[in-house]
């Protein structure tokens, strides 16, 4: 347990990492609870993997949000997207977004730029942390330094043999790049399937890996993004409101299996929803050849789980990524199974109360509102810590026991690392409005 005084608490400042969209919402509710705080950001501007100049950005040129302008998760409260934006916003919007949401919020007076967080470590009743080989002191840490960083790579059987280039995805940008080329890409992500669509354009030929059959999700419906569409009370007949989803989506788009693709093995939106659609079209087309799992390579090319050869110059890895947060102590987060931290409510760590987390999800839709709510969480559970409000010991007292809400909406996720704490967006969202309202009524009151 951390032994923080009141009175250090009330002198040092709070200690934020990163200025991505978790960072930024963070450093609004902290602002708004009228409590000192610094954020250090690696890069030199704000917006986190958006911005596709900054080293080590996962953004493509084709990026688009998979939730659309309007639904509830894509904003931050008060800042919804401009109408300029479009109704799925490019990465060059959400960019765009991110960065008019910092000066409305006038928040770059506490985010030091340029400046990475080389190392954290707790004291004796504060975090020492070295930031641009400057260590300072703080009375709280936040981690909210991004999710997409970290590439996973996966071992391939006969990789030393292979005569073409393998590569992640987080080094992909452009089409061009892939022109004239045999391609593979592995993984059946939104990335993964953005990709390929890039490549059917200009590669010789194309084709994606897919160890397990995933539902396919239209971007519109009768005109409407399908993530408004859904949400209509009028919009479905009985029949096919959930649990039916499956009979939906076989409606709108046609089972999987009829474009060649694997059955899904689980129900639509426990895993990831594959929001495209030019894949099918392009698999329909002849562009994109589905295929099983990698068994192997060989000099020329790929086997696949089922026998099938083929050859390929050129692999893209689109097997996600881990959430690494290197400048703290081994071992202070639990990963688990999974590829982010384990934190109550995925945002307080189970025994001290001195460093959070925040952004470190997995979910079915966007997370600007979801780390909003959670930054507001965050902030009111250290205003009332200082405060000696009860609601924080009651809150600490359900962190500590591990017990809360179902975040997963009752859906069976899949076994797999990603889907580890995979949570419900309507669920969690719900969630922790129902603790902002019962624990802190009053909100933030320090701004």
């Amino acid at each position: 347990m951390s032994n923080i005084t009141k009175a250090q608490e009330a002198v040092l400042p709070i200690c934020v990492v990163g200025a991505g969209p978790a960072g930024l919402a963070m450093a609004r509710a902290l602002k708004a609870a009228g409590l000192d705080f610094e954020v250090f950001e690696k890069n030199p501007g704000v917006g986190g993997i958006w911005d596709a100049d900054f080293p080590g950005s996962p953004m493509y040129d084709s990026a688009h949000f998979i939730s659309s302008r309007d639904a509830p998760m894509s904003s931050f409260r008060g800042h919804p997207f401009p109408r300029t934006a479009a109704v799925y916003p490019s990465r060059r919007d959400v960019l765009a977004y991110l960065q008019e949401f910092a000066e409305a919020e006038d928040l770059s007076p506490q985010i030091r730029l340029s400046t990475a967080v080389e190392r954290a470590r707790p004291g004796d009743g504060f975090w020492e942390v070295t930031a641009g080989g400057t260590p300072r002191r703080y009375s709280a840490l936040i981690c909210a330094s991004g999710t997409l960083w970290d590439p996973v790579v996966p071992e391939l059987a006969g990789a030393e043999q292979f005569a073409g280039r393998v590569r992640h995805s987080v080094t992909y940008r452009a089409a061009e790049e892939l022109r004239g080329k045999r391609v593979l890409i592995v993984g059946a992500g939104n990335s993964a399937v953005d990709i390929a669509c890039d490549a059917a354009r200009t590669a010789k030929s194309v084709s994606l890996s897919m160890r397990r059959g995933y539902w396919f999700v239209p971007k519109f419906v009768a005109g409407e993004p399908f993530d408004l569409f859904i949400r209509r009370p009028d919009a479905l007949p009985q029949w096919a409101s959930p649990p039916d989803a499956a009979a939906l989506l076989r409606l709108l788009v046609g089972p999987p299996e009829a474009y060649g693709l694997p059955t899904p093995d689980h129900a639509p939106f426990a895993s990831h929803p594959i929001m495209n659609s030019e894949v099918l079209h392009h698999i329909g087309h002849g562009r994109i050849t589905p295929r099983g799992e990698v068994a192997r390579l060989e000099a020329d090319g790929v086997v696949y789980a089922d026998g099938t050869a083929e050859p390929v110059d050129e692999i893209i890895l689109a097997t996600g990524y881990r959430a690494e947060t290197p400048y703290l102590p081994e071992g202070l987060f639990d990963y688990g199974a999974g590829l982010r931290p384990r934190l109550w409510m995925r945002l307080f760590h189970p025994s001290r109360r001195d460093v959070y987390g925040l952004g470190f999800l997995e979910t079915n839709s966007s997370v600007f509102r979801l780390v909003d709510l959670g930054a507001e969480l965050i902030a009111s559970h250290i205003q009332a810590g200082r405060a000696g409000a009860p609601a924080r010991l009651a809150l600490d007292g359900l962190a500590e026991a591990g017990s809360g809400p179902d975040l997963s909406a009752g859906a069976k996720r899949l076994e797999t690392a990603r889907h580890v704490d995979y949570v419900d967006s309507r669920a969690y969202a719900q969630a922790l409005e129902g603790m902002l309202e019962t624990h802190f009524p009053d909100g933030l009151t320090g701004g």
